[in-house]
């Protein structure tokens, strides 16, 4: 083939267009920043183009709506570690408000305080972001909770598209949150008296021992010796690791002759019911140099915890507090009552009748039963200058704390019912020298008369009646860590100077009774009554065997304080039985000297246990003799409930007989309606708007 002139130039023309177009194409391009502005330009990049489009515009998508979840979810987890904190305050309040040294001012106070605090969670619970509410669930225009606290959202979760047919839910709905169940609930029991680390808000009583350990010494200056610091006292919480007399303040031992020290021993009395109902009792001992942890494992151990279970779990919080949890999910009834002191007695009742150094772990607002004869006075709680009687002084007639103008019939006795004649009050005074001096009680003494008493006859002292406690101050020493020559203790007496059990002990030494708080016309008893079987609440067919904390509870007694209708101050007995005693009883109750049986709606005595008979019978029907079984119930709550309502009404059966028993609780009825509710016995006056009527009652060791 022949090449010209001008096919060699017709050639050169097309390669330098086509260089022209592509360069052409490279530098729209580069300003364009596209690699392709048409559809014609590459098919297969524009193809990608759109279905990277797509994802891009589908990932924007997800983008936005996780961020709108998190900051939705942000906002909610901070609602709620707002709603915790304000939570804990409120059980610190409740813990102060259970404080039984607050007087009106205090509680007024406290009640503003929970007040606001039950107002800031109700403005928590209705948080709103960008007009949505939080705990609303997909009813994002309705408030969630009313000013009764009612829930008005519903249970609708909110779901975010993180992804190609992912959704995930990120809101928590009011109804679960405020009306839900906690599937995984355990029983959490905490004390509720705060503890804090007593070297650390003693330092004056704190001395350090030849062989560099920290001592407590409460008559340092007595045994010539000197606080380790003059660090100011401090409240500082206590941990597991932290020592035993950190939390009890019990006085360690000084050797005058050595001039050293060793540990005190703080004895621990234990009570309370394992996760599966069974009640126990323990009494252990722990050196002042012992742990926190030690003690926490002894209280595990006492619940039922093994190298191989762990029935419970036992912490301190950071309020100094022991809290007590089950492990077995549900659980109702972990019952956890501890006392402290510096003394090893038989029983918690020991302590108080011999007023013993006592550390409370649980106080409540129940009054306590009068049944201490002899009150003394102590000065164990690091200020020797300042002694308190170890009673409460409350009004006998409505449980109201003493004030100076009480009479002392009002609040110890009577000359009728508790035949107190007078007080003797005996000691040494604060030079050392021995008292012994009596104050006759008529109907005109009053508690002023008590504290002139003192004031009179026991040296330099101040005595004032503060919130039902007597406290005394020794005016002769100068600082607290001086030893004081004071002692005084107080005994009623009758008229033959026999001694009577008429002054209360204090509120956290009664928590093994069953106390009915005052409410109108209604007494409500403080401990709910749980059938370990079925982890529910107590109701009136359920029988007293399947809340006892024992198997074996034949022959138990149950002890009834009262005051009945028409004011009179009396004691109960109600013995359960499982076989008859030599006068064919079985379970009975006993009151005024006369003993009643308790019996069913059948007319049958009532044993403590089931009780199944079987008889060889005609059957009237087919005339063939067969066996049929007879089943005789344990007594029940309904009847426990019916004694309750003969007693405090007064209204006993004329004679013992099922049909006078049958009349007497029928009778109860007029005045009192007793039953359960929420597993709480309540009585309820029919005949009075505030009653009169007083009830406790305990088991009888």
């Amino acid at each position: 083939m022949r090449i010209t002139t001008n096919t060699f130039y017709s050639k050169f023309l097309y390669e330098q267009q086509r260089t022209y177009s592509d360069l052409n194409t490279v530098n729209n391009q580069l300003s364009s920043g596209m690699k392709i502005d048409q559809m014609y330009d590459d098919p297969a990049v524009f193809t990608d183009t759109l279905r990277l489009d797509s994802e891009s515009n589908s990932l924007n998508q997800v983008l936005n709506t996780s961020k709108q979840a998190q900051t939705f979810s942000n906002n909610t987890d901070t609602t709620l570690n707002d709603m915790i904190t304000t939570l804990q305050t409120f059980k610190t309040k409740l813990l102060q408000a259970a404080n039984a040294d607050n007087n009106t001012t205090n509680y007024e106070a406290l009640a503003n305080d929970l007040q606001a605090l039950r107002d800031h969670l109700q403005n928590l619970a209705n948080t709103s972001i960008d007009g949505k509410y939080l705990f609303a669930g997909t009813a994002f225009d309705t408030k969630p909770i009313d000013d009764e606290g009612n829930y008005h959202g519903n249970d609708k979760r909110i779901k975010a598209k993180i992804g190609s047919n992912v959704d995930l839910a990120y809101n928590i709905d009011g109804a679960s949150l405020f009306e839900g169940i906690d599937r995984d609930y355990n029983k959490h029991i905490s004390t509720n008296v705060q503890h804090f680390n007593a070297l650390k808000e003693h330092p004056e009583f704190v001395v350090r021992g030849d062989d560099g350990k920290l001592y407590i010494d409460k008559d340092i200056k007595e045994h010539g010796q000197v606080a380790d610091s003059e660090n100011p006292p401090e409240e500082v919480s206590l941990s597991a690791d932290d020592e035993i007399r950190m939390l009890t303040g019990v006085e360690d031992v000084y050797d005058s002759a050595n001039d050293t020290y060793e540990d005190g021993k703080s004895y621990f009395y234990l009570s309370g019911k394992k996760p599966d109902g069974e009640s126990f009792s323990e009494k252990f001992m722990l050196t002042n140099s012992a742990k926190i942890s030690d003690l926490l494992d002894s209280i595990g151990q006492a619940f039922g915890n093994t190298a191989g279970n762990q029935a419970v779990d036992v912490t301190m919080n950071d309020f100094g507090q022991i809290e007590v949890k089950d492990t077995t999910s549900g659980k109702l009834i972990s019952d956890f009552n501890l006392v402290a002191s510096d003394t090893d007695e038989g029983s918690v009742d020991d302590l108080v009748k011999n007023g013993d150094y006592v550390v409370n772990f649980t106080k409540s607002q129940f009054a306590g039963i009068r049944d201490i004869s002899t009150p003394s006075a102590q000065n164990k709680n690091f200020d020797n200058r300042v002694f308190t009687l170890n009673t409460e002084f409350r009004r006998i007639d409505n449980d109201k704390i003493a004030v100076n103008t009480d009479k002392v019939y009002d609040v110890i006795g009577n000359d009728t019912d508790d035949n107190l004649d007078h007080i003797k009050f005996t000691g040494t005074d604060t030079d050392g020298n021995s008292v012994d001096v009596s104050l006759n009680i008529d109907s005109n003494t009053t508690m002023q008369d008590i504290i002139d008493t003192i004031q009179d006859n026991f040296g330099d002292v101040t005595v004032s009646l503060d919130h039902g406690k007597i406290n005394i101050v020794d005016n002769t020493l100068e600082d607290k860590t001086e030893h004081s020559d004071l002692s005084l203790s107080m005994d009623a007496q009758d008229s033959n100077d026999n001694s009577l059990s008429l002054f209360r002990r204090m509120d956290g030494l009664t928590y093994d009774k069953t106390f009915f708080s005052v409410n109108g016309s209604t007494l409500t008893s403080n401990v709910p009554q749980v059938d370990r079987n079925t982890q529910t609440y107590a109701t009136e067919n359920t029988e007293l065997i399947d809340v006892s904390g024992k198997d074996d509870i034949d022959g138990k007694t149950l002890e009834l304080n009262y005051i009945d209708k028409d004011g009179n101050n009396k004691t109960a007995f109600i013995t359960l039985r499982d076989t008859p005693d030599s006068n064919g009883h079985l379970s009975t109750f006993t009151v005024d000297g006369n003993t009643y049986d308790i019996y069913d709606n059948e007319g049958n005595k009532t044993p403590i246990h089931d009780i199944v008979t079987t008889t060889t019978e005609m059957d009237p029907v087919t005339c063939e003799v067969c066996n049929v079984t007879h089943t005789t119930k344990g007594i029940t709550y309904q009847q426990l409930d019916d004694v309750i309502g003969m007693l405090v009404s007064n209204n006993l059966p004329a004679t013992n007989s099922n049909s006078d028993y049958k009349a007497a609780v029928q009778n109860s009825k007029e005045f009192v309606d007793v039953g359960l509710k929420d597993g709480k016995i309540y009585i309820d006056d029919k005949q009075n708007a505030v009653t009169p009527l007083k009830f406790e009652m305990h088991d009888v060791d």
